[in-house]
């Protein structure tokens, strides 16, 4: 997915810091801006290096998701993020697609693809998709087709609520 626009929005103690970059598609100029929010208390990133940590109260919004962690890390350049990465107690991602459907999971840890539009949950992972919920050690979420593959070294849980 290319992101055009991308604005990291920074909690420092009590201050607020604002730091909005934006960089153009090069395959089209006429791209429509899909704008990510990036919140935490603490921020690094190395010179030279192409990603970020962040850390406490972290939290990643885009149009059609929502990430909370306690801690993680943005892989590849910040105008088209490669992969995400975030933990913790638990880590959640909400997902609503073109559709209108809603996919919520939660993890110890979440790993999401961008470039291959997958959502990797490991660690005592739950898939919650419309009327029935997944639970394992771990479970991989396909963006794109809309399913889901669970198990890895334990057993599979599955609910479907009936009317």
């Amino acid at each position: 997915m290319q992101l055009s626009f991308l604005a990291i929005i920074l909690r420092v103690s009590c201050s607020i810091s604002i730091v909005s970059m934006s960089a153009y598609a090069a395959e089209d100029a006429e791209s429509i801006y899909d704008p990510i929010v990036i919140s935490a208390e603490r921020a690094s990133q190395s010179i030279g290096e192409q990603g970020f940590e962040l850390s406490g109260q972290l939290r990643v919004n885009t149009r059609m998701w929502v990430i909370r962690g306690d801690s993680g890390l943005v892989e590849g350049r910040i105008s088209d993020s490669d992969f995400v990465k975030v933990q913790g107690t638990p880590a959640d991602i909400k997902y609503r697609s073109d559709t209108k459907s809603t996919v919520s999971g939660t993890a110890a840890l979440l790993n999401y693809s961008t470039t291959n539009n997958v959502v990797k949950l490991s660690g005592s992972a739950k898939l919650l998709k419309g009327n029935q919920s997944v639970e394992s050690d771990m479970i991989e979420y396909f963006l794109d087709t809309g399913t889901w593959s669970a198990g890895s070294t334990s057993r599979v849980k599955m609910k479907k609520m009936i009317k």
